[in-house]
């Protein structure tokens, strides 16, 4: 915990430009989310070796299209499906594939489920009748929580390791941390603003699950890359996808939980 200052400071500043800007504004949000995509997929792509920039073209036409030319039910069913099959997939990898190696199939389906979080955060984004920031707001806000408490439990009493040939400092203790602060956030934030009525309950098992899942598939990368960080934007965390690693993997899963309760 030598760093917890710098990390506090440069997290604390990072976190209030994705709320200033969610709070802000529709376009706001949008041109913040879109420096912050160009900067991950740079930074993944600098991790795998492996270069598409379809996929940054993929991720601007996801954030800026028109509503009328994409914001259509079966184009969005459609979406979700890739998304669901790129994210099994890459979990099987994680947890079953301790040979893993990139591979073309790896590569695009690796990428295909970080440009789509992007645009399952415009629409989280607009979720509710008119426009509802307060939705996207716990998003981020309730993922912030978790891992900071899982990083300040785990590092003070973590001992039982999750993964520990791929995340060396994850343990048991730091993700009940996680969970535990992350179920208290989200069970104020429901008992003030009545967001997700009964099924807020599903929300808290969700969010550190998916997490964990997501901040695990990215040390993988950085494993397999020989890295500690995958850039070095933010002080104490390392680079934009470091920071992001978390809410890109749960997209997909917070915006279909918005979708069925």
């Amino acid at each position: 915990m030598k760093n917890f200052w710098t990390r506090f400071l440069s997290g604390l500043l990072y976190a209030l430009l994705i709320t200033i800007s969610i709070f802000y504004s529709n376009i706001s949000f949008k041109i913040l989310i879109t420096i912050l995509s160009t900067i991950v997929l740079k930074e993944y792509f600098n991790l795998v070796n492996l270069e598409n920039y379809s996929f940054l073209l993929l991720t601007l036409f996801f954030i800026w299209a028109p509503k009328n030319l994409i914001i259509n039910n079966y184009i969005i069913i459609t979406i979700c499906v890739v998304s669901l099959i790129s994210n099994i997939y890459c979990t099987i990898l994680l947890f079953f594939n301790r040979g893993f190696k990139y591979s073309k199939i790896n590569f695009y389906l690796s990428s295909l489920y970080i440009t789509t979080s992007f645009f399952f955060m415009v629409l989280i984004h607009e979720h509710g009748t008119v426009f509802s920031p307060l939705y996207l707001f716990v998003f981020f806000s309730s993922t912030w929580v978790n891992n900071t408490f899982a990083y300040l439990v785990g590092s003070k009493f973590g001992k039982n390791k999750i993964l520990e040939e791929i995340s060396p400092n994850k343990t048991w203790e730091g993700f009940f941390g996680g969970f535990f602060a992350s179920f208290t956030f989200i069970s104020l934030m429901e008992y003030y603003f009545n967001l997700f009525n009964i099924y807020w309950i599903v929300l808290v098992i969700i969010i550190p699950v998916v997490s964990l899942i997501g901040d695990l598939l990215q040390s993988l990368y950085k494993r397999k890359a020989k890295t500690k960080d995958s850039g070095n934007l933010i002080p104490g965390h390392g680079g934009a996808y470091d920071r992001m690693d978390s809410v890109i993997y749960s997209a997909l899963y917070y915006y279909l939980f918005l979708k069925l309760i």
